[in-house]
């Protein structure tokens, strides 16, 4: 097992905590109570590594991760005043930013939707034995074993 497997679980915990740094480092920016998360700043990536000593990997990573979040989605309404780190207003949200949030929340509802709480299986290893299938496999011309489908569908 590699150390990048062995972390891996690790990887979530880590995230919440870098963002639990960022929310007590800039309180008037970040918040875990979904009404008071606001839009943040267009570049605000930068300004964090100038006045943070989290490693940059971390930050992006919360970053990713809080920005993602459904309540920060549904605070990208268009109009309304992105924050920089003190609370001041820099900028504000376009229309064109707020239609790909209202997307985003659609695309996590449908995902979420579309997979039941009890089909959700834990990532792991694929085995390396033979892959078993419902479908028979046939013969072409080539010699090759493939699914009984039509060419375009094939794989190279």
């Amino acid at each position: 097992m590699t150390r990048e497997h062995r972390l891996m679980p690790n990887r979530k915990a880590k995230i919440e905590r870098t963002i639990a740094e960022l929310v007590a480092a800039f309180p008037f920016a970040f918040s875990t109570e979904p009404e008071r998360i606001r839009p943040l700043g267009i570049g605000i990536k930068q300004r964090i590594y100038e006045r943070c000593t989290l490693s940059h990997r971390d930050i992006g990573a919360a970053l990713r991760c809080y920005t993602g979040r459904v309540a920060y989605l549904y605070a990208i309404v268009e109009g309304t005043a992105r924050i920089d780190l003190d609370g001041t207003p820099n900028g504000t949200v376009a229309a064109k930013e707020a239609t790909h949030a209202a997307e985003q929340i659609k695309q996590i509802f449908a995902n979420a939707a579309g997979k039941p709480r009890d089909r959700i299986r834990a990532n792991v290893r694929a085995t390396t034995g033979p892959r078993l299938s419902s479908r028979p496999a046939t013969t072409r011309s080539t010699g090759r074993r493939t699914r009984d489908v039509p060419p375009f569908e094939q794989a190279s």
